[in-house]
């Protein structure tokens, strides 16, 4: 078992996925309420799981503002968020990752980064902007034997997630999703947790500057 630090803007929410993951078993667990749109918040954060884990092996930045309303204000807080936090998060980190052995930086996008989908919103080309800035850290990086790597997800359904929130309140629309894409469903947490777990962990060691899309095949494209 991996020692774990998570945050979350929620104090309740991020106490309760601390305790869950902690009777898991394994190793130690930190969790922290953080606002990553606040930049001296997430810098505070990486410091303080740093010094709780005595180190980091593998940062993964998994935080979006999700912003769909187009405005200059969304627009905004999904560079606040999407990008920037993950800028602070590694720039914190690199000192504590140049002591590792293993050391890899994740960022989670979206399909959205590749692909138009019928709205205008700063959502997609934060995460695209965060995939380039993925690659600038590959090869500036490598040297010091840092690797740095995006995934993209598809659609993926997990119990309290957006899209369990579709299926409920918009089932035609779910459905539809689903028929879209080749293998016939959605994915699951578990599936796309396995994926980040090889690509961030040893067992991917020799991945480094890559864009892995995990989404069944919904976008029909070559990159």
């Amino acid at each position: 078992g991996a020692s774990v630090a998570i945050c979350a803007r929620g104090a309740e929410g991020v106490a309760e996925a601390g305790e869950a993951l902690q009777a898991m078993g394994g190793g130690t667990v930190f969790a922290q309420a953080a606002n990553l749109e606040d930049g001296e918040e997430t810098r505070a954060f990486v410091r303080a799981a740093i010094d709780a884990l005595g180190g980091v092996d593998m940062l993964i930045h998994n935080a979006s503002a999700f912003d769909m309303t187009g405005d200059e204000a969304g627009w905004a807080r999904s560079f606040q968020v999407d990008m920037m936090a993950g800028v602070r998060a590694v720039e914190e980190a690199i000192p504590a990752l140049e002591e590792s052995d293993a050391a890899s930086i994740t960022f989670i996008g979206s399909m959205a980064s590749k692909q138009y989908f019928g709205r205008r919103s700063s959502y997609g080309p934060a995460k695209a902007a965060m995939r380039a800035y993925a690659n600038e850290l590959a090869q500036s990086l490598g040297k010091k034997r840092i690797r740095a790597n995006a995934i993209s997800p598809g659609a993926v359904h997990f119990p309290g997630g957006s899209w369990d929130t579709r299926k409920k309140e918009m089932p035609d629309f779910y459905a539809s999703v689903e028929k879209s894409i080749p293998l016939g469903r959605l994915g699951t947490g578990e599936e796309l947790a396995r994926i980040i777990a090889f690509v961030a962990s040893p067992a991917g060691m020799w991945i480094n500057s890559a864009h892995i899309v995990a989404d069944g095949g919904q976008v029909a494209s070559v990159d």
